[in-house]
């Protein structure tokens, strides 16, 4: 790589040479050189660059299934950065694959490991939204039940104009391989603002039907009544999983 010196910079490729600015430079190399799509198909030096390319093919479509799946507990939730934050967590759990070669390390074998589902769970789903219930709360996959405890109205985190807290819970049951998935997902439970209960519970009817991994999911949101409508607000939303 040479810098340009003349009272008259070119752009372009003369000659063999490639001319361009650089940092506000202009610079001159020799064209060529490189990788193109041969070369990263067929090139022995290239064997990491195809594995990698191949597991995040394949932790891509995962994201793509994912969300779908999920699609019910995200209504009216809008973040750019959700996409892209589930795809690092489904490259990590691929990297906790214990027994796949590398170029066909698989996330479920990932998320079935004791690492892999505590980083699961350890997900923000909803990082910029209010947090989640500020007291004790947990799913029973024994029960199929979501359990709140030692719960205060200041728990809830109601914003301000809100009149009641909606919650939803289901359980997904995702299959990392066939990207198949099925849902049980019970009725609303609704929580006014001037509940003065300590605990509650919401019931999920049976188990999703399919093969794959069983997670439970809930989301809360907050509602404004007018004119006997409710109206969501676009500040109060929370999601968590869970995994057993």
């Amino acid at each position: 790589m040479a810098k340009q010196r003349g009272i008259v910079f070119f752009e372009g490729t003369l000659g063999g040479i490639n001319f361009y600015y650089r940092k506000g430079v202009p610079t001159a190399r020799r064209a060529g050189g490189g990788f193109n799509a041969k070369a990263i198909k067929t090139s022995a030096s290239m064997v990491r660059v195809r594995e990698s390319n191949s597991e995040f093919a394949l932790c891509s479509k995962v994201n793509k299934h994912f969300k779908q799946a999920f699609a019910v507990f995200l209504v009216g939730y809008k973040d750019g950065t959700l996409h892209s934050r589930l795809m690092r967590l489904f490259l990590q759990l691929k990297d906790l694959d214990p027994s796949s070669e590398r170029g066909k390390r698989k996330v479920g074998l990932g998320f079935n490991t004791a690492d892999g589902k505590q980083l699961f769970s350890s997900f923000n789903v909803t990082p910029e939204r209010i947090p989640f219930l500020q007291c004790d709360y947990g799913f029973d996959f024994n029960r199929l039940t979501f359990n709140v405890s030692n719960y205060t109205v200041n728990s809830g985190h109601f914003p301000e104009g809100s009149d009641y807290m909606e919650m939803v819970v289901g359980l997904v049951r995702f299959n990392f391989n066939s990207l198949e998935y099925s849902q049980v997902i019970a009725n609303p439970l609704i929580v006014e603002r001037d509940f003065d209960g300590t605990a509650f519970s919401v019931s999920v009817g049976a188990v999703p039907e399919g093969e794959g991994v069983l997670i439970a999911a809930v989301r809360i949101a907050f509602y404004q009544t007018v004119n006997g409508k409710g109206y969501m607000l676009s500040g109060g939303f929370g999601v968590r999983c869970f995994t057993n």
